[in-house]
């Protein structure tokens, strides 16, 4: 029997109508990565998580019982969960995230935030008025819930007459920098990543990282976006060894995301497929995206070593 994929797309839309999020998350768990950074709320220029990293771990929950549950009770209890929708939030049975999984996401987005501050990049946050970009009902096909949810979430940076925005992960620049302006008439918002910017303001280099790895190129970055050269440009000057797989650059290969929310073992056959191939390589791959970053550690423990770039540029240029 097939995975309910339409009751599971119903309990995503559902979440992010009611709560925002596809899956519930705490106010701690999205905004305690700025605790003692002093980070002023609002301002014109804000850094946006746009909560991907912060949701990965929950979503790490959600794949992890997706893929012990046979499809059957599965649908038997996307079914209870519809029928009570009013009483009992089904998504909490499956949203069981591992707090040590939670502080490690923090300090990917603590270390962004410190080579911004370090690079003389001035922004600030929207702490709890942060949204969720609504990226995923766009790649579902969800385009009327996609709008509506968009709409809210131009209006909350309108109520903080935001209008910079710096992005941290490839799904949230690209659909705000652009899907957002195909959507909304009037989205005036300058994007930009945060890689983009520490390219432009040459960051001084505190550690030389002599060691090979090859990097695996997230598909909203390369193909859309053209964040291609600035990754290279900063791991370079650290003295990392890139090596090129055949499919890099525009030419990337899936991670397998963000599929596993609706067929975990689908997503894992393809993440097996990437992880092989960058394997032949070398054994230390450098990822850009939280999906990507989880979706090959799951099934590549013991054949190669992940590590997103946010850790590793902070041992090059952190203080």
């Amino acid at each position: 029997m097939p995975l309910p994929v339409k009751d599971i797309i119903d309990m995503i839309r559902t979440n992010i109508s009611k709560r925002g999020t596809p899956l519930p998350i705490s106010d701690k768990d999205a905004t305690g990565w700025t605790d003692g950074l002093d980070i002023p709320m609002g301002g014109e220029t804000i850094l946006y998580t746009g909560l991907l990293y912060q949701l990965n771990p929950y979503i790490d929950s959600v794949v992890d019982r997706l893929d012990k549950l046979d499809d059957e009770s599965l649908g038997g209890l996307l079914k209870v969960g519809k029928v009570f929708s009013g009483v009992l939030d089904i998504s909490r049975f499956f949203v069981k995230p591992d707090k040590g999984d939670i502080m490690i996401q923090h300090e990917k987005i603590r270390r962004i935030a410190l080579l911004l501050k370090k690079a003389g990049v001035e922004f600030g946050y929207l702490y709890k008025d942060e949204m969720y970009s609504g990226v995923l009902l766009y790649d579902l096909g969800l385009e009327d819930d996609f709008k509506k949810h968009a709409e809210k979430v131009f209006r909350k940076f309108k109520e903080h007459n935001v209008k910079k925005i710096i992005t941290i992960d490839p799904h949230s620049t690209h659909v705000l920098r652009s899907i957002y302006p195909q959507y909304i008439k009037d989205f005036d918002i300058q994007v930009k990543n945060y890689l983009e910017i520490l390219v432009e303001r040459d960051l001084s280099i505190e550690n030389k990282v002599e060691e090979k790895v090859t990097i695996h190129d997230p598909c909203y970055y390369a193909r859309y976006e053209n964040i291609v050269r600035e990754p290279r440009i900063l791991l370079g000057k650290g003295g990392l060894d890139i090596v090129e797989p055949e499919k890099s650059g525009r030419l990337t290969y899936c991670c397998g995301g963000p599929l596993e929310s609706l067929s975990p073992k689908i997503a894992a056959e393809v993440a097996k497929y990437r992880a092989a191939e960058l394997s032949s390589y070398c054994d230390k791959v450098v990822t850009m995206c939280p999906i990507c970053y989880s979706n090959l550690r799951r099934v590549a423990r013991g054949i190669i070593e992940v590590e997103d770039i946010s850790s590793v540029l902070w041992k090059i240029y952190g203080d």
